[in-house]
């Protein structure tokens, strides 16, 4: 997808049409008349708090792909009618290599339209050779939420009241970070929190926490479809903590240890996994989080956990 090229027009009932194409620094103005329609509430979930922008940041936003990221606008064109901004997104360069995303969409066109703008920012990552997309999401923020779970995203980070999300560009999952260069700790866990995240960030390992196949998106979980899971394929260890009694967590545990012979695998302590000789065998998690972690430390061999007193 070439940005300068980029352009995409929709056909509207009425004779109406709205063009879809790449943000320039002239569009500030449009951009911040979008956000002048939003709601008190609405602002607070796109800024987080009661930021209200100003034209030179409109312009900034609007002019990403100077910085290497990229944006677009959608407006809706109709005969005799002024222009009207439907909607805005794009995605602007991480420090770890991913996109962090963003997206907006006026109050009369959510529900169709933020779904195909994100769709956009996707594909045209992919092809710009970006692996992930992330977003820091308000846990308040259903619609976000929603929308960003229809591709099967990760967290990999929680901070007062708000979550960072990953999703994949070009696969059914996302990958790591490229510039992630910490001990890798994959996390099957059901709403995907994890009780040990915060003494897993104090020990100095990163976390990928997946809701696992019982919560998907789009796509199936690929390791459960005969493919390969590009997290689970570079960790240092994967903890299972999902439904013992659901078949598909012990198929999924069968697949971890078949595919990363090497890896350790920590699983909840009511989990039934046949032994089968294998030495490397399964880990049975200890329960309390931080103690997990440890667990975790001394099995991949990273220095002792720091005592949290």
């Amino acid at each position: 997808m070439d940005d300068a090229d980029f352009s995409e027009v929709i056909e509207l009932a009425g004779g109406a049409r709205m063009e879809v194409r790449q943000t320039t620094a002239a569009d500030a103005e449009r951009i911040l008349a979008l956000y002048e329609t939003l709601s008190v509430g609405d602002r607070h979930r796109r800024f987080f708090g009661a930021f209200r922008p100003h034209i030179e940041w409109c312009r900034q936003w609007a002019d990403i792909a100077s910085e290497g990221g990229f944006g677009v606008i959608a407006i809706v064109h109709r005969d005799g009618v002024p222009e009207e901004v439907a909607g805005e997104a794009g995605y602007a360069m991480r420090d770890d290599g991913d996109g962090d995303l963003a997206v907006t969409v006026a109050t009369d066109w959510r529900g169709w339209l933020g779904p195909y703008l994100l769709d956009v920012l996707v594909r045209h990552a992919g092809s710009a050779g970006l692996a992930n997309l992330q977003a820091e999401v308000l846990l308040e923020n259903g619609p976000m939420l929603s929308l960003l779970s229809r591709r099967s995203p990760v967290a990999l980070a929680h901070d007062s009241g708000v979550v960072r999300l990953s999703i994949g560009t070009t696969g059914p999952v996302p990958t790591w970070p490229a510039g992630e260069d910490r001990p890798r700790v994959l996390v099957e866990v059901a709403g995907r929190r994890w009780a040990g995240e915060p003494a897993a960030e104090a020990a100095g390992l990163a976390t990928a926490m997946c809701a696992g196949p019982a919560v998907r998106g789009v796509h199936e979980c690929p390791v459960l479809s005969g493919g390969r899971c590009p997290l689970a394929d570079e960790a240092d260890a994967i903890v299972v903590l999902l439904d013992p009694d659901d078949e598909r967590t012990a198929q999924l545990i069968r697949a971890h240890r078949e595919q990363s012979p090497g890896t350790p695998v920590l699983v909840h302590h009511h989990t039934s996994v046949p032994d089968d000789g294998d030495s490397l065998g399964c880990v049975e998690a200890e329960p309390d989080g931080a103690a997990a972690v440890a667990q975790v430390l001394s099995l991949i061999g990273t220095r002792p956990w720091p005592d949290p007193s």
